[in-house]
């Protein structure tokens, strides 16, 4: 019997210098090297797909397709992303912390790791009409176990509706913060009607693997073009 298919999806945060101070300076990518990392999966014969396309059993992969992700929704994804994957012609998703979209002070209110400023409507809908995707990165971006039943699952349902609300489209895919989940915090996600859930387990997805545990793989500022094209190679090798 032929092995499922075998997908890398890419992790990224930021794309940008990282300011003085950032307290994960390695999540921010430089747009140059961002656009080379495109320009390797085009001549490599990558193919963009949606990470909908992932998980959906019906739908047909290419030979090598990858699928690429943004946690958090920095507008740093507007300003330098979006125009390089306009230009190569390919897709992404980008999982948004609903309760503070284009709150440039979510970070020093919320205490989190989300440095702002974060994308607002306009940047959004703009995305969206040229196919870019977005999903839920929770409402306030917090460690999701370390929280009572109800207050993760006002986090993960609350944001849903707040996306739908603002896009007029159905989010159906997740993003864990912090990649902190557990099987409690995988069924309310299940619960809530997602469809698929990002990790931060380092391994590429495999077609009929579980589609709210999807692993990623996780593209820092230092993954210059030899260590990206090793984490490719690494992670399908061990996912195969």
């Amino acid at each position: 019997m032929e092995a499922d298919p075998v997908v890398p999806i890419l992790l990224y945060h930021k794309i940008g210098r990282p300011p003085r101070g950032a307290k994960v300076a390695g999540q921010h990518l430089s747009p140059g090297l961002f656009r080379r990392q495109l320009c390797y999966l085009r001549d490599h014969n990558y193919t963009s797909i949606s990470l909908l396309d992932v998980v959906r059993p019906g739908t047909l992969l290419p030979p090598k397709a990858v699928a690429i992700t943004f946690d958090d929704g920095h507008l740093s994804v507007y300003q330098h992303a979006f125009p390089a994957l306009a230009e190569y012609g390919f897709r992404a998703t980008v999982f948004l912390v609903a309760g503070a979209l284009g709150d440039s002070d979510f970070e020093q209110e919320a205490g989190r790791d989300v440095e702002g400023p974060l994308l607002g409507l306009p940047e959004l809908r703009e995305m969206q009409s040229a196919g870019i995707q977005f999903g839920s990165h929770t409402l306030t971006h917090p460690h999701l176990t370390a929280l009572p039943p109800d207050q993760a699952r006002r986090e993960i349902t609350q944001s849903r509706a707040r996306i739908e609300q603002v896009l007029g489209f159905p989010c159906v895919t997740f993003s864990y913060p912090y990649g902190d989940w557990d099987e409690r915090v995988r069924e309310l996600v299940e619960e809530a009607g997602y469809e698929a859930a990002c990790t931060t387990v380092r391994a590429a997805a495999r077609r009929g693997g579980d589609p709210l545990a999807l692993p990623r793989i996780n593209i820092r500022r230092y993954n210059v073009i030899p260590r990206f094209a090793y984490k490719l190679w690494r992670a399908r090798r061990t996912s195969s």
